[in-house]
């Protein structure tokens, strides 16, 4: 993604573990690859809303608590 360009970022929790289960992490590689950019654990940046608010139900599938914030990448 480059910079000044929309991200949608996607941030999910599970509280009282550390994360979210292994097959939640290789069920988003196998339908978002190329759509999603790692940002951190449990922070992914979409580059559409839709792959968000898709990526936010699969989320919300394993349990998650989810929330979508709209977002412009700058330099830092």
């Amino acid at each position: 993604m480059r910079r000044g360009t929309k991200v949608y970022l996607v941030v999910w929790d599970k509280p009282g573990t550390r994360a979210a289960p292994g097959r939640f992490y290789r069920e988003m590689k196998d339908e978002f690859e190329g759509n999603v950019k790692f940002i951190q654990r449990s922070v992914y940046a979409a580059k559409t809303l839709g792959s968000a608010r898709e990526l936010a139900e699969l989320a919300k599938r394993y349990g998650l608590r989810v929330v979508v914030f709209r977002a412009v990448e700058i330099d830092a």
